[in-house]
């Protein structure tokens, strides 16, 4: 008996990358710009795109803040969400650091909040930063 094989879902994985050069002014802009503009062909609704943006910004911030060099972005649709991945070329580990009074600290906490699940992983030339949203 012959089987098709099975359709692609329709929401198969599709990837976006963004190269971020080192710090520099509208730089998180345009950043959000690009994430915010591939949220609206996969038809997120604002809202859930606004966290999604506040993610990739905390991310991509911390990794040029705090690692004065480059960072990569993917975003990857899936059946349930997104996935975002920011890898930076540095090896400091992320700190967990209690939020002082207006002045930052809440990097973490944030993606405890808006995200499903995010983990870390650390590499000879730097780390991984993943995190999933749900739509």
């Amino acid at each position: 008996m012959n089987t098709l094989p099975p359709r692609t879902p329709s929401y198969a994985p599709i990837r976006i990358r963004i190269r971020v050069l080192p710090d520099s002014p509208g730089t998180l802009s345009r950043v959000r710009a690009e994430v915010r503009d591939r949220l609206g062909t996969w038809g997120w609704p604002d809202e859930r795109a606004d966290d999604v943006v506040q993610v990739v910004s905390e991310l991509v911030g911390n990794a040029l803040r705090h690692t004065g060099g480059e960072a990569r972005v993917r975003l990857t649709r899936t059946s349930d969400g997104v996935d975002v991945e920011v890898a930076d070329f540095h090896g400091r580990l992320l700190v967990l650091r209690r939020p002082a009074d207006g002045d930052g600290g809440h990097g973490l906490h944030l993606l405890d909040l808006l995200t499903t699940n995010w983990t870390v992983e650390q590499h000879t030339t730097g780390k991984l930063v993943r995190a999933h949203i749900r739509r």
